[in-house]
């Protein structure tokens, strides 16, 4: 009987011990996990804030009498080290600072830096089928939703009016104009469902959408909007559902 309950208590001792080899690596392979990401996240930080460095220059003289230094992308320069980029976008007050590029399809840059190196960051990018002078009625801006609310995370928070009526606008900058993204329109849509037009048959269709996007907006503005302006759809995931993405739309207005 003795030597039954010894091998009983073997055996739990055995299986105990695997339990516990088991979380140590399950706690491990997560640690491992988030290392690799933190350092995936800040080489993405870092990365785009040398970049920053490189092309931005300053537009005013730093003398009191000719106002305050102001600070504008040179898309130029920007092109010359990121082939693919086309723009520059920014939100005053808010992380939304970054070069739009442009790659073959709408994926490459879901994992890859500017300048195309593999990082879980990406690219804030425009859609592969737009002209990238944005000179579609539609052009269609992509990019991560990142949890230390770099990227394009901030966009979500104009699910609150309130947000809307403190950032009613961002800036675009391109090779051959500087817009101002005057804001519309938010709203969830199905990512799995690719429906949003890049272009419009006519001036009254253009508007018609416009209209329904507005009646579905997690805010209200009071933008007007005529059939011959260009619009710039924002888009990032959102958790409300799977596959939900939160769209934001503003038309260009030239600076």
């Amino acid at each position: 009987m003795a030597r039954q309950r010894y091998g009983k208590k073997s055996k739990r001792g055995v299986w105990i011990w695997i339990g516990i080899v088991v979380c140590v690596c399950v706690m491990l392979y997560a640690g491992s996990q988030i290392y690799m990401e933190t350092k995936e996240d800040n080489l993405g930080d870092s990365t785009y804030s040398a970049l920053k460095e490189k092309v931005f220059l300053s537009t005013t003289s730093e003398t009191a009498a000719e106002g305050p230094k102001v600070w504008e992308p040179d898309i130029s320069t920007l092109k010359e080290i990121s082939g693919n980029a086309v723009a520059w976008i920014c939100s005053e007050g808010t992380p939304i600072d970054y070069p739009v590029v442009q790659g073959a399809d709408n994926t490459f840059y879901l994992t890859h830096l500017h300048d195309g190196t593999s990082n879980r960051v990406g690219a804030i990018f425009l859609d592969y089928r737009n002209a990238p002078d944005f000179s579609d009625q539609n052009s269609i801006v992509y990019g991560h939703h990142m949890k230390s609310g770099k990227m394009f995370a901030e966009l979500e928070k104009y699910k609150e009016q309130s947000y809307y009526d403190g950032h009613r606008s961002l800036t675009l900058y391109t090779q051959d104009a500087a817009y101002r993204i005057e804001l519309i329109a938010g709203y969830v849509v199905d990512g799995s469902i690719n429906d949003l037009e890049l272009n419009f048959g006519n001036g009254e269709e253009f508007c018609s959408f416009v209209e329904k996007i507005k009646r579905k907006s997690t805010f209200q503005s009071d933008t007007a909007v005529a059939g011959t302006d260009r619009i710039v759809t924002m888009v990032t995931c959102t958790y409300d559902f799977t596959n939900a993405r939160y769209a934001l739309i503003g038309k260009l207005v030239t600076l």
